[in-house]
């Protein structure tokens, strides 16, 4: 089996190593307002993979023509892609406001 390398799995696998590079750093940093920027670029990064497997599983759906396959994955493209767009605003406000961290993405 040989790997996709459309434009959404590129996309996959970016989101993939951001997901793996943030987890490594969170996980033998200490807590700091930077270390909240970087559990918000891997939470990015989780959604972007997830996202891209999606389409990507939906477009083959489509090719297929199989119906309840593409109203399944939509559903789960909307469901991921609007976890997307909630972590890229929680990221951009992470940068704006670093002293005031009421959060993080992994509480």
């Amino acid at each position: 089996m040989t790997l996709p390398t459309t434009g959404v799995a590129l996309l996959g696998y970016a989101g993939l190593g951001m997901l793996i590079v943030s987890w490594l750093v969170v996980s033998f940093s200490a807590p700091s307002p930077r270390r909240v920027i970087v559990e918000w670029f891997g939470a990015c990064g989780l959604y972007l993979t997830l996202v891209s497997l999606f389409v990507y599983l939906s477009l083959s759906a489509q090719a297929e023509g199989s119906t309840p396959a593409m109203v399944a994955f939509g559903f789960l493209v909307a469901l991921f892609g609007s976890g997307l767009v909630v972590t890229l605003v929680q990221t951009l406000l992470a940068f704006r406001t670093p002293n005031r961290v009421t959060g993080s993405a992994t509480n």
